[in-house]
Order: C-alpha cells, then structure tokens, then sequence
C-alpha cells in the first residue's frame, strides 16, 4: 500500500537544518468535529525481571479493592486503571525472558528446525490501521545494554516475527521526532553546548505563522515550543557529561547519560510530544530497570529480585522499585490529561496504556502483572480484575484492544475470546 504523508507545509515550521511538527491546529481546519473523531492511540510500557510477588497484586478483587504496597503512587488515578489478575503467556517457557513474547504470546520454541522463532506483536498489528495517517506508523523504545528482557530490540516483533530495534538513546529520538536527524548528532551536541535550540532554527517562519492563529491556537503552540525547550534543556545536561572524565573512586562514576528515572522521564515526553503534533498514534517503550536501584540506594541488581525471600534487602530494593517504575507511569497519566485534543477533551480519553511484564517473579510465568489504563474504546476503569483461571491467556487482552481500536481479528495467537468485564 502506499504511504501517504499527510503533512503538509501547514503543520511543520521549517528553517535552516531543521523541520518541526506542530500540534493539530483548529486555524488550520485540522480540529476533528466531535471527540468520536479524536485519533486513537496505544502505549505499550515493559520491563524486565518481573515485580514484586507479594507486594504487587492487590489482595482483594472487585471495585472496593485496596491499593498494594506497590501500587500505591498511582492512587490518584484509581479510577482510571483496572488491575488484571490470572492472565498468562501460557506459551512462556523461559523464565527471565519478561519481554521478548510479551506483546506476542508466541511458542518461540513450537516451530519444527528452528531454536527460536517469535510471530508478529500486538503493536504492530493495531499500527497497520492507526499508523496509515501518521508520520511514523509506530515508534518503538527501549533500554540500552540491558539484561533480562531475552531475544529482541524492543517489544516490538514484525510480520515475519523479526526483532524490530527500539531506540536507546533520548536525544536521538528528539531528534528524530523533531526534524533535526538530517544534521550530524556532533553538531547537535556543539548547538547545545551553545544554547542553542531547534526552536532557533524555525523562528522566523514561528512569527509569520503566528499572525494566522487563533489565541486558542498561539497558546497550544506556546504551550508545545515550551515542553520541547525543556526536553531539550534536560538532553543537554545528559550531554555535557559525555566528555567528562570519571573521578577515581569512591567517588562513583557518572554516567554519560541521564539517570534512569529521568531518561524514563524523558521517553515519556517524547511519546507525550509525539501525540501532541499527531506523528504518531502506537508506541512501545521496553524500559531500563536495572539503574534505577543505585538511584533508590541499593546495591542489588534486577536478577537478584526474582530469586529472593520477602524478608531480604533484595525483596526491598524489589518493592522501591516497582514504586518507582509506577510513580512515573503515573506522570506519564498526568502528562495525558493535561494534553488537549483539538476538540478540547483529554488525550487520555482517547488512549489505551497498557503496563506489564512477561513474567511475575524469580521463574513464574503466570499471573502475570498487567495494568490498563486510559479511556480509549469503551474501557471501563476502577477494578481489580481476577479471571476465573491462571491459564487465561494473556493474548486475550491483546485481542480485546485490536477490537477497541477497529481491527477486527478473529484472534491473535493463542487467544480464546475477547477479556470480559474490562470492556463494555
């Protein structure tokens, strides 16, 4: 099929070296009528090693359900998230794997001459339909040189079942999303050592647009040049520690790189400003873990979390970083809400996110921790969820949501049928 790119000069401010998308804008007739026409979007966030086995599921089902220890930084949105109890790969034979299967509840080892072979992910499936108007059909994002996540470059797996990369790095995606890929990243890094911006690049043809808005529209796109200023202000404090040698011990070694709980951060404003200026409508994002237990001031590693009593220093660093990992989920829900659709509702009405791991803990492949957030389709928020078996296939989730967002598949991989109760 061919692509059509929808953008025209209209949406992009363009200047020397640099081409940056804009918001939909109602001045430019781009607004949908009604929030029925609103794009659909789905966010698919993973990681390794599993979570917390006591700790992360709450203890009681049902809407009167009490927040676990784990869940508690998302508290503020109770209402808009359901918890999924018993659902499985039920595939899933390897037990430190968290990602590889996770969005395709493929039998890796179930094709006869081969070691390994992985089918296509739910992501990419939904991106076939949502990602025909968009700049980019789907954005993937992951973690660099981590461990425990198996086979794979993101969650995201192709057609033909191939490991489609993911990008690592921040500043490259920035530049990616905001039409600076063209100049070399060596003279990126000098502009903003430099102060300059990519704002800088496209401030003339900025003020000649201006005169044609709307006030509602001069504050969106105020709005938008200020969010990108600060991912870029960020980046460039990342930046400045490439080239700074490591002091000797003990006094640590700065990374070259944001900390882990910022460059998470980061990856979720650039999904935020992704679907602020409609470039795209499906991403995944398999995230780092490993760093963020320094950061919380513990000297474990993922690995040793999921072979560890409840009563252990392992057990512990477990729990602050399940916290952790969802304190910023939930920052990432408050960026969705705040974010306004043309039509004037939130973007999270629009959105499906999906959180979760492959495995729950040490080698346990069922009942796996799956968190839904979001109002897109007709979900419906508030509950925690536990289905009759633990052998509910993981896979039947998947299906639900292609349902959600249009494509109406009679099945994805091992699915039985269509989640009840999540769903009206």
């Amino acid at each position: 099929m061919k692509y059509i790119d929808p953008i025209t000069r209209r949406t992009m401010l363009r200047g020397a070296g640099a081409a940056l998308a804009l918001p939909l804008l109602e001045s430019f007739g781009q607004a949908p009528k009604t929030a029925a026409n609103n794009p659909q979007r789905l966010i698919f966030l993973s990681y390794s090693w599993g979570a917390s086995k006591d700790d992360w599921f709450p203890k009681t089902s049902g809407l009167d359900y009490e927040l676990s220890e784990c869940l508690k930084p998302m508290a503020r949105h109770k209402k808009e998230f359901s918890i999924l109890g018993n659902l499985s790969n039920k595939n899933a034979t390897q037990g430190h794997w968290g990602c590889t299967t996770w969005l395709t509840s493929a039998n890796v080892n179930g094709t006869p001459g081969k070691s390994f072979a992985n089918t296509v992910s739910v992501d990419q499936v939904a991106a076939r339909k949502l990602g025909v108007e968009t700049r980019f059909s789907s954005l993937e994002l992951a973690a660099d040189k981590e461990d425990g996540y198996g086979p794979g470059l993101s969650l995201s797996w192709s057609e033909s079942g191939s490991a489609i990369a993911g990008e690592t790095s921040p500043m490259a995606m920035f530049d990616r999303l905001f039409g600076a890929a063209e100049v070399p990243l060596a003279e990126r890094k000098y502009l903003l050592n430099k102060g300059h911006s990519v704002l800088d690049a496209v401030l003339y043809d900025a003020k000649s647009m201006h005169k044609q808005l709307s006030s509602i529209d001069r504050e969106k796109v105020d709005e938008y040049f200020q969010s990108v200023r600060d991912i870029e202000v960020r980046l460039q404090k990342a930046e400045e520690w490439l080239e700074k040698p490591k002091p000797k011990a003990p006094f640590g070694r700065p990374e070259g790189r944001l900390k882990t709980s910022e460059e998470i951060k980061v990856m979720y404003d650039l999904i935020v400003a992704a679907i602020q200026t409609d470039m795209c409508r499906v991403f995944t994002y398999r995230q780092p873990v490993n760093g963020l237990f320094p950061e919380l001031g513990f000297k474990n590693n993922g690995h040793s979390t999921t072979h560890c009593t409840t009563k252990s220093e392992a057990y512990k660093a477990s729990i602050a970083r399940d916290q952790k990992q969802l304190e910023l989920v939930a920052y990432l829900i408050d960026r969705l809400k705040a974010l306004k659709d043309p039509d004037g509702s939130s973007v999270f009405d629009s959105t499906i996110l999906t959180y979760g791991s492959g495995i729950r803990t040490n080698h346990d492949l069922r009942d796996t921790p799956t968190l839904v957030a979001g109002h897109g389709g007709s979900l419906r928020h508030g509950q925690h969820h536990v289905y009759e078996s633990n052998q509910t296939p993981l896979a039947n989730l998947w299906l639900s949501i292609l349902h959600e967002v249009g494509v109406n598949a009679d099945r994805f991989a091992d699915s039985d049928g269509r989640l009840p109760g999540l769903f009206s």
